[in-house]
């Protein structure tokens, strides 16, 4: 079957090729009007057209590919993380960008083969090889998460505030074990400790809670044998959380009159735990379409408000504290 052309989109729509071109390569020299350009989309959309990337680059048009660099997946693998990548791949559709997510280790010479428009990268702008990334591309780099440590160590202080209200005053942070979480576990972490700070409560113990039954049941009744033990723990995810409640329910403890526990990121599972996981989840509002809007105007070289990730997350309460 023979690939429909702007041609054929300009003959189903009845206008000239010339304003066709305008529409489908989102010239930003030129005003069309609104219902002129959305005659040309659905003209587009019936004859399920599909814009020839190389042709496009040759006329000069600008790319309309966004390519997503995950050189670990340890970020976007959380729940959170993958919501954003994936409402954000919807959002860029509704400005003719697509997203396009390569794995692995970066390479800009792989990547600049496809001569995306913008790249966005998982790593932070502060830490390693964030610059030398961006040194391998001619386009912009960009985080893909704008504000990330805030946004990670947001949920710490939720915690200890819900825990300190239903009277708590020895609280415990269970931090995770997995090395590629170290970062936003440590923020976490702080949070936590600056917050028990802030609100005059005995500094936190710090523990590591290995997702694994038997290693988790040890480290929960080391912790708990400490003198004048936690009351309640602060876990750096649920799946950490729901590590402390299998511990706490193999060593005979009744949660949460013998210890509290509250996790992060409101996994779907949290709710059919027993207790029921409380939890804290992140809330996005409008960021995701805001991003993407900023991401557009970059491109054609409109300026935008800078766009961060929220620090503004809502505890969810439920059977455990």
């Amino acid at each position: 079957m023979a690939r429909v052309t702007s041609a054929d989109v300009a003959r189903e729509a009845g206008l000239s090729r010339a304003t066709v071109s305008y529409v489908l390569n989102s010239d930003p020299r030129q005003r069309i009007p609104e219902a002129t350009r959305q005659r040309v989309l659905d003209a587009a959309a019936r004859l399920e057209y599909t814009p020839y990337g190389p042709a496009r680059l040759l006329r000069g048009a600008p790319s309309r590919t966004v390519l997503l660099h995950t050189p670990s997946l340890a970020t976007v693998a959380e729940p959170v993380g993958a919501h954003i990548v994936s409402a954000l791949a919807d959002a860029l559709t509704s400005h003719g960008l697509q997203l396009l997510w390569q794995l692995g280790t970066p390479s800009a010479a792989m990547g600049g083969d496809l001569a995306p428009a913008v790249v966005l990268t998982s790593l932070g702008e502060h830490e390693a090889g964030f610059a030398e990334l961006s040194a391998g591309f001619r386009v912009p780099v960009r985080s893909l998460f704008p504000g990330l440590d805030g946004f990670q160590a947001s949920p710490g202080g939720a915690q200890v505030d819900h825990l300190i209200d239903r009277g708590h005053r020895r609280l415990a942070y269970a931090a995770s074990d997995d090395p590629q979480l170290e970062r936003s576990s440590t923020l976490r972490q702080g949070a936590v400790l600056t917050r028990a700070e802030e609100r005059g409560i005995t500094t936190p113990f710090v523990v590591a809670m290995p997702l694994e039954r038997q290693a988790a049941r040890s480290a929960l009744a080391a912790l708990l044998s400490r003198d004048h033990p936690p009351t309640a723990v602060c876990a750096y995810n649920d799946h950490v959380a729901m590590a402390v409640l299998a511990a706490a329910s193999d060593l005979g403890l009744s949660v949460p009159s013998d210890v509290a526990v509250i996790g992060v990121d409101d996994d779907p599972v949290a709710q059919l735990m027993t207790p029921a996981l409380s939890s804290v989840r992140a809330e996005l509002g409008d960021f995701v379409d805001e991003f993407a809007a900023e991401i557009a105007a970059g491109i054609v070289g409109s300026d935008s408000p800078e766009v961060k990730l929220p620090a503004s997350p809502v505890v969810v309460i439920r059977g455990s504290s």
